[in-house]
């Protein structure tokens, strides 16, 4: 988890896996540890009976168990089950708990949208594209949409072109992206407008554009330049040398259960992305 944690408690023989992120934690000092540094992508879904289980039965932490499931039940709000999760071992003391109630304040206090956002944030952080073009959608598609400020609005689209892309759907992130860039005015939208041109193979667009944006020459340049380094290393990567190695397979058998195994795995990583 980045840092060596010190841990007093009992320590799982299975790990508590979150759903969202597929991080691992083996002690309720691991478990504090995640929360209190992922706080602001923490949402209500991560707190499920699942989470109860695993502190009942992994940890014997029946008390803390009990009343998370009550909690559950009641609906209680995400604040409550955080401070009641971090108050259940001694791995954060009472300053640095009323710190985090301070930011957890501020994160209640953001508008629906800035909400929306960051939660949609998170599922295009750890993958999960579909989910992320979903709340994205809810909030360009909501009514509350009238409210946002060009900028705000510009960058919600540039984070679900992000979303679209990774799901195949070149043609709407690159609209998502020229629309984006006319609402935000952000350098960056543009260069990333420009890359996914490159990405798709519209080379002759990427020109067109440059021009049409006034880019200077030594600018597209380093653009172009930029995107052949990353085309190169992408060629050295694992997947595409395991493309590269079926070739190298001198039966149909041998061919086919190579194939099967890495057809089953590019499946399982596209259904993570998507579910």
């Amino acid at each position: 988890m980045g840092k060596l944690i010190l841990c007093s408690s009992r320590a799982a023989v299975r790990p508590y896996r979150f759903s969202i992120s597929g991080v691992a934690v083996y002690s309720i000092e691991e478990l504090c540890y995640y929360i209190y540094h992922n706080i602001y992508e923490i949402t209500p879904e991560y707190f499920d009976k699942a989470l109860v289980a695993w502190l009942r039965n992994e940890l014997g932490m029946t008390v803390i168990a009990g009343k998370l499931e009550t909690m559950l039940e009641i609906e209680s709000s995400l604040k409550d089950m955080v401070i009641s999760i971090l108050c259940s071992c001694d791995y954060y003391d009472e300053d640095e708990i009323k710190a985090l109630l301070a930011v957890m304040n501020e994160i209640e206090n953001l508008p629906y949208h800035g909400k929306q956002k960051r939660k949609a944030d998170m599922y295009l952080r750890y993958g999960r594209y579909t989910l992320a073009k979903k709340e994205y959608d809810r909030i360009i598609g909501g009514g509350y949409a009238v409210n946002l400020t060009p900028k705000e609005y510009g960058d919600i689209l540039h984070n679900h072109s992000i979303a679209c892309f990774l799901l195949g759907m070149y043609s709407d992130a690159i609209m998502d992206l020229k629309d984006a860039y006319s609402r935000n005015n952000d350098s960056r939208t543009l260069r990333q407008y420009l890359y996914t041109l490159l990405l798709c193979g519209k080379r002759d667009t990427f020109a067109r554009e440059v021009l049409n944006y006034g880019i200077e020459e030594q600018v597209s340049e380093g653009i172009v330049t930029l995107y052949n380094n990353a085309k190169a290393r992408a060629e050295h990567s694992g997947e595409y040398t395991a493309l590269c190695d079926m070739k190298r397979y001198s039966t149909d058998g041998e061919f086919r259960e190579y194939a099967i195994g890495k057809i089953n795995t590019w499946k399982q990583q596209y259904r993570e992305g998507t579910y």
